[in-house]
């Protein structure tokens, strides 16, 4: 059964009235500045200690190299980034680095992600337990802030992260799905760059945004959500860097806000987002249904709102309908990839709404390459096998 409403729905009630619509460009002051401000509803107060708490209980629950393979454990670090770790060969294993396990190309699950082509050079194979899209492996190394000359280990074959951008460069092709790549491409490029793929085309970040805008939100994977979470990952990369919202970065940014109302018009009186994604309005009660479509549409919210939309009552009710349904609910098996994305939705507005770092933590270098070499192992097959990096914050994620 779907969650009932909660204090909080009622206390947004009363708000409703003195609550104005984010606006394009010059987002409404939000109707709760601060938590602590919130304190005459003890459920609403308590909400950065809620957060916090199912964090850290899902934080516990790691994959295991034996049952669960790349594509599950990329899951597992989207929500928590370089600290994610995994247990080797089974339940009771050593934990690792899932990071450095998948960038030493180790198995999981009987599966490698990465592969050297025919003329030696870094790819990343798709398929079923692998990639479930183009460019995947990179949007989640770049959402984690791993730095552009973090090792990856092939064979004998030592590359970076770098050599994986220039494969996803090269490999870009018109009328396919971009949106991983955009992702991947906005964080580890400047936002002006050019470059020629491997077929002869020009492109630049500007091109990727444009042939993602010419396609559909609708139908496309997850509701559209990773389309949405591209585009706007590609605006906040050019503000970073200081640079004008101008061009196809206007027109992002004109086509995100616009998704970010319809978003609040279809959402449903307990907090939950619509379970039809953005089709229109839809309350399923099957609650594998409403975690996967509140969690990822949250995690593109809690992204790309500006910082007064995060305290948006409207706002504020989807994460304590989300962590209230992932807390009452943590003994569920709970399917691995939506689990992940609801995750990171509430890592993301915990950081930015509670200033815990997120868009503006710096980014940084799981470890050096030697370092890295100087804390491995050679197993059976003699191949290097990475090891927790040195201040991590401990066992991560997901379902056994």
């Amino acid at each position: 059964m779907a969650r009932q409403p909660s204090s909080v729905a009622l206390l947004f009630a009363s708000l409703a009235a003195s609550i104005i619509p984010l606006a394009s460009h010059e987002p409404a002051r939000a109707v709760i500045p601060d938590f602590a401000l919130a304190s005459a509803d003890p459920q609403l107060a308590t909400l950065p200690d809620r957060l916090d708490g199912v964090l850290e209980l899902y934080q516990g629950k790691m994959l295991n190299t034996q049952s669960h393979g790349p594509w599950e454990i990329m899951h597992a670090i989207i929500a928590y980034g370089v600290d994610t770790q995994i247990r080797i060969d089974g339940p009771s294993g050593e934990p690792v680095t899932a990071i450095g396990w998948l960038c030493f190309n180790r198995p999981a699950a009987g599966q490698r992600l990465l592969y050297t082509g025919r003329q030696g050079e870094l790819a990343a194979m798709r398929g079923p337990g692998l990639q479930g899209h183009d460019g995947q492996f990179l949007a989640i190394l770049a959402q984690s802030k791993v730095m552009p000359d973090y090792p990856i280990k092939v064979g004998e074959r030592d590359f970076t992260v770098a050599d994986l951008v220039e494969y996803e460069q090269k490999t870009c092709v018109a009328g396919t799905e971009l949106t991983f790549k955009l992702i991947g491409l906005s964080h580890y490029l400047e936002s002006d760059a050019t470059w020629t793929s491997e077929n002869g085309q020009q492109w630049s970040i500007e091109r990727l945004i444009r042939e993602e805008i010419a396609q559909p939100i609708r139908g496309a994977t997850c509701g559209g959500t990773h389309r949405l979470m591209g585009l706007s990952y590609a605006i906040q990369r050019r503000v970073r860097q200081g640079l004008p919202i101008t061009g196809e970065f206007r027109r992002a940014e004109i086509y995100t806000s616009d998704y970010h109302k319809y978003t609040f018009k279809q959402q449903n009186s307990d907090g939950s987002f619509s379970t039809a994604w953005f089709s229109g309005r839809g309350n399923d009660a099957d609650l594998d249904t409403r975690l996967r479509t509140t969690g990822h549409i949250l995690e593109w919210m809690a992204f790309s709102l500006p910082k007064d939309g995060l305290t948006d009552p409207r706002t504020v009710q989807a994460v304590e309908y989300l962590t209230g349904l992932l807390h009452d609910n943590s003994s569920r098996r709970w399917e691995i990839g939506p689990l992940g994305h609801a995750l990171h939705a509430l890592a993301l507005y915990r950081d930015r709404a509670l200033d815990r770092g997120g868009l503006d933590r710096p980014s940084r270098n799981l470890a050096s390459y030697e370092a890295q070499r100087t804390a491995a192992k050679d197993d059976d097959a003699g191949e290097t096998t990475p090891q927790n990096v040195k201040g991590s914050r401990g066992p991560v994620l997901i379902l056994k």
